[in-house]
């Protein structure tokens, strides 16, 4: 995988681990989900409503990031998990990962942005 160059505001935070880039309510909460292919094939990664997708090479590491809402009791806002920041599904040589965040990252295993949605 070719990284872009590091985004904007991407750092590492006081405790060594990538950090989203700015802006973004440091009060929301934050979840965090290292993926990393131990497998011997590609697989493939699909973040999903945001139809995106990124093959994984063998060793490839990423974190997809989501963002909670600050103003409510449950900041996530899943449908079919309501309370959890990620929901699941393995396929076939394919990882789905429905984030349930306002916020959605990919970083790579250096904390560089790959994707952001919106």
């Amino acid at each position: 995988m070719v990284a872009p160059p590091r985004a904007p505001g991407a750092g590492r935070g006081a405790d060594g681990g990538a950090r989203p880039p700015a802006p973004w309510d440091p009060a929301a909460p934050v979840a965090r989900l290292p993926i990393r292919n131990d497998g011997l094939r590609r697989l493939e990664l699909f973040v999903e409503p945001h139809c995106w997708s990124e093959w994984l090479e063998p060793g490839a590491e990423v974190t997809v990031v989501t963002v909670g809402r600050t103003d409510t009791d449950r900041p996530w806002t899943g449908t079919s998990v309501p309370d959890e920041p990620f929901e699941l599904q393995y396929l076939a040589d394919m990882l789905v990962v429905w984030p349930y965040g306002d916020l959605v990252l990919l970083l790579d295993a250096a904390g560089n942005e790959l994707y952001r949605y919106p």
